[in-house]
């Protein structure tokens, strides 16, 4: 993996090369082996590359979710640089793309974008993290969120 590459997201579809529903081999085959393979507490097989963590769906066994740490400064999506901005200012350029946004437990979800982001209401630049989402997948979680205001 690339601390250096941009990697656009693509709106229910992925990042980069990246496609939700592809299968582990595949990524491996554009991304590389894995550092290391667990089961988060869902019990959904994950894959750790250089920090960053892709979540593959019990269900279809494919790609559902990829997630970035502040160290990969150029993940964007429509030229909104996630970690190259004040962290207030990423916020409000993401709900104008996506009005449907909720917050709770430690996360800002935009919906519509899929895309999660963690640790914008502190200050602690290496706590932030984007994540990335299938349709759907974050659904049972935002019940128990309130709407971004």
């Amino acid at each position: 993996m690339d601390r250096n590459k941009t990697y656009e997201i693509f709106p229910a579809r992925g990042v980069a090369e990246i496609k939700f529903g592809m299968p582990a081999v595949d990524v491996e085959q554009l991304w590389g082996a894995p550092d290391g393979k667990s089961k988060n507490f869902l019990g959904d097989a994950t894959e750790v590359r250089d920090a960053c963590l892709i979540t593959y769906d019990n269900g279809d066994k494919g790609v559902a979710e990829i997630g970035f740490p502040s160290s990969y400064s150029s993940v964007q999506i429509n030229e909104i640089k996630i970690f190259q901005r004040p962290h207030n200012r990423t916020i409000e350029d993401l709900k104008n793309l996506d009005s449907e946004a909720y917050e709770g437990q430690g996360f800002i979800v935009f919906k519509n974008l899929g895309i999660s982001l963690s640790g914008f209401r502190g200050d602690d630049f290496e706590a932030l993290t984007v994540t990335i989402f299938k349709e759907k997948w974050w659904d049972d979680v935002l019940r128990g969120m309130k709407r971004l205001s």
